[in-house]
């Protein structure tokens, strides 16, 4: 009973603590802080997993770059002015979850993210808006 008791506690919590995580990473983009936003990526690269490893995008205001890291698989460099297209097809299920391809500036390597709907927005802002973030 205890365990069922456990799920449904993280069930219902989850979706308020991550609102109130959003919040604050909006805030502290706002107000020029480096913040860290959850997320899974695969890019089109042959030494990387050919499915999305999870793990977090460090984005700083100002910078030029932002960075995927994921346990054991290093760092991703994502410069920043790209643009997002639409996700690819079949490679995700989740109606939580936004899968967004993104095409980093002069043709790089493109990176295909999965991160939570509500995050999505921020992240297309700090990627893709008029102010680049500083050297991450």
């Amino acid at each position: 009973m205890g365990e069922v008791i456990g799920e449904l506690l993280a069930l219902l919590t989850d979706g308020f603590v991550r609102s109130l995580h959003v919040v604050r990473t909006r805030r502290r983009l706002a107000a020029g802080r480096p913040v860290r936003v959850p997320c899974s990526a695969r890019p089109d690269r042959s030494r990387w997993l050919a499915e999305y490893a999870s793990g977090r995008l460090w984005l700083t205001p100002g910078a030029t770059h932002a960075v995927f890291r994921a346990r054991g698989l290093g760092h991703l460099d994502l410069p920043v002015g790209g643009t997002f297209h639409d996700p690819e097809p079949d490679s995700w299920q989740s109606q939580d979850w936004a899968a967004k391809t993104y095409r980093p500036p002069g043709g790089g390597t493109p990176v295909h993210l999965q991160v939570d709907s509500r995050y999505l927005p921020l992240l297309e802002a700090a990627l893709t808006g008029p102010d680049p973030l500083r050297k991450a």
